[in-house]
């Protein structure tokens, strides 16, 4: 009898062990809490499935994601990031698949404007961005926006600016009062990237800058616009508007010194919405950054970085039915509850007025067709050039002039 149940046993146990499945998953570590939230509700739906999540901060992923994806033993499902660097790497080498035949079981595409999931297509080879295949998607919104401190807008006598040049007053009245009109992390670099877009958005046509990004060799940089924007931002610095140690500043230290009451601006993403609100409660507002005139508004922005599917899954169609849920109307209402911004419209009020504020500022970039992207995005060495032109313009080691001349030197590489 006892062999009996013990037979009976190993069958039911070896039964069990067939249908268990287990789907790893690699993210940067802005996304636990939305992961977390979400690999519950999934396992909770699939009986037998374990769901293995593990994360790394910002520049380890994006110094080793490439390395970990061609491992022999890679992620089923990881992060990527939009551009030649990493996303055109990893579809030139064969590491991520199309997903267009799990866009079409699922209605990902339905979900959105046409030609917004644009900055997740590529030729099957690679070489070509902006249009073919689908290789990503995401269903969280993020952009570039101008987050502020409210008591000390109101005590400098200032609303909330409609145009860009309400907005450089602002800063002038900030900085004659004593107050530090801009916080900037500096030193990471990449934070300059987010300053430089939606100081170039405010000038600059957006078509324009989405057509360069995609395709840098045919569209020119070096316009009478964009140099504009250059000449505005090495006034910014020149005048003081970033405090005199901004590139000794981390990203991080520079929003806890914003918590902390320092800085009347801070333009960062909206990835920062709960962190803000958390530290600040009442005391933060945000808004899209108006245009020079004030007829829009402008700004770096895109979906937030784009999920893939490794070659290598041993269920890609597991792989695929996680990021339907992700994606699915059902879990829209959790992205606003864990403080992410969703692309699709929730159904719940925002949770705070912080949110409400950001999501009303994102809303306005996609009825504006405003968002830029990101400049980092356009070449493969974009982000070197960028990030290091930058820091030298905003420590006056360099000229707008030569910034630019740099850019459109890259652009053609």
């Amino acid at each position: 009898m006892k062999k009996i149940v013990f037979l009976l046993s190993s069958l039911i146990f070896f039964s069990a062990g067939i249908n268990a499945e287990t789907l790893r998953i690699l993210a940067e570590a802005g996304d636990e809490g939305t992961l977390t939230r979400a690999i519950t509700q999934f396992e909770a739906a699939n009986p037998g499935v374990t769901v293995e999540a593990s994360y790394l901060g910002w520049d380890d992923f994006m110094a080793t994601i490439k390395l970990k994806m061609a491992d022999n033993n890679p992620p089923d499902l990881a992060h990527g990031n939009q551009g030649f660097t990493v996303d055109g790497t990893l579809i030139q080498n064969g590491l991520v698949i199309s997903l267009e035949k799990y866009a079409n079981q699922y209605g990902w595409k339905d979900l959105f404007a046409e030609g917004a999931l644009s900055e997740f297509m590529w030729s099957e080879d690679g070489s070509i961005w902006g249009s073919g295949s689908l290789y990503g998607i995401n269903p969280v919104a993020e952009d570039v926006i101008v987050f502020y401190n409210k008591s000390k807008l109101n005590a400098l006598g200032l609303s909330v600016p409609n145009s860009f040049e309400d907005f450089e007053n602002a800063l002038a009245v900030s900085k004659d009062a004593g107050e530090l009109p801009i916080i900037l992390g500096g030193a990471d670099g990449w934070p300059i990237i987010h300053v430089w877009g939606i100081i170039d958005g405010a000038f600059v046509d957006p078509n324009h800058t989405r057509g360069w990004i995609f395709d840098p060799k045919n569209f020119e940089f070096n316009t009478s616009s964009r140099m504009d924007a250059a000449k505005k931002l090495d006034d910014m610095a020149a005048d003081g508007y970033f405090g005199t140690d901004s590139l000794g500043i981390g990203y991080d230290d520079a929003n806890a010194m914003f918590i902390n009451g320092e800085g009347v601006f801070n333009l960062t993403g909206t990835w920062m919405t709960a962190q803000l609100d958390e530290g600040m409660g009442e005391n933060v507002g945000a808004f899209a950054m108006p245009t020079s005139g004030g007829h829009s508004v402008g700004g770096g922005g895109s979906f937030a970085l784009p999920w893939h599917i490794s070659s290598k899954a041993s269920n890609p169609d597991l792989a695929a039915k996680f990021l339907a849920h992700l994606m699915s109307n059902d879990f829209v209402d959790d992205l606003m509850e864990v403080g992410r911004v969703p692309a699709q419209a929730p159904t719940i009020s925002p949770t705070s007025n912080l949110q409400a504020e950001v999501i009303a500022s994102s809303n306005a970039l996609v009825g504006a067709n405003a968002k830029t992207f990101y400049t980092d995005w356009a070449t493969p060495g974009m982000y070197d050039v960028v990030t290091q032109e930058l820091q030298k313009l905003i420590g006056g080691a360099t000229s707008a002039e030569e910034f630019i001349s740099a850019m459109a030197a890259e652009s053609l590489n």
